[in-house]
């Protein structure tokens, strides 16, 4: 098996090229979206296609996963975000704090395209530009949901960037967030005591 990207927390996703997700690891809250009693699932298994419903049946490519404490958020090459585990604190963005054991579509991201996805233990980010963007200016922005975030649902964070500043990357650790502009700035926020 061919891996592109492996990404680890306190269980392993691996995407292959073949573009399939396989879930192995620690399952409590249903972060591996694999069904069953099992906590720890020591055999790495593909997650059915039928799991994920993407527009028209389209044969899709995952190009971006994230783990968090005890959830998961993977992009599909159709702009689609999907999100699942643990939810106590918003982390997966549907305005609940319910946890899903299957993955769920961020419907709150429909008209943004996302581009990749970060999680930290109980938060989520995102960088994502407007459906109806004509490709000629790039318009990647932030959105961010979760703990110490401000909201269950996706919101645009600007911070101290200026409005409508191109975002290039984002990458959660366990209690902080960490945002680079296309210009080069750098921002961090959250947790400074540990």
């Amino acid at each position: 098996m061919d891996i592109d990207d492996v990404i680890c927390s306190l269980r392993v996703v691996g995407v292959p090229t073949k573009s399939a997700i396989y879930t192995w690891g620690y399952n409590q809250s249903g972060q591996t979206a694999r069904k069953g009693k099992e906590r720890h699932l020591r055999i790495p298994k593909s997650l059915p296609p039928k799991l994920f419903t993407c527009r028209d049946g389209e044969n899709l490519r995952w190009i971006d996963i994230a783990c968090g404490r005890a959830h998961t958020a993977a992009v599909v090459s159709d702009g689609s975000l999907f999100t699942w585990g643990a939810n106590d604190f918003g982390q997966l963005g549907d305005g609940t704090e319910e946890s899903a054991k299957e993955p769920k579509k961020v419907n709150a991201l429909a008209t943004e395209f996302v581009k990749s996805v970060s999680c930290g233990a109980h938060c989520t980010a995102a960088i994502a530009e407007p459906r109806e963007n004509d490709g000629t200016i790039s318009r990647s922005r932030l959105w961010v949901w979760g703990q110490n975030q401000g909201s269950d649902y996706p919101r645009l964070y600007w911070g101290a960037f200026a409005p409508n500043t191109v975002i290039r990357q984002v990458s959660c650790g366990a209690v902080h967030v960490v945002a680079l502009s296309d210009d080069g700035l750098l921002q961090a926020w959250g947790n400074v005591s540990r």
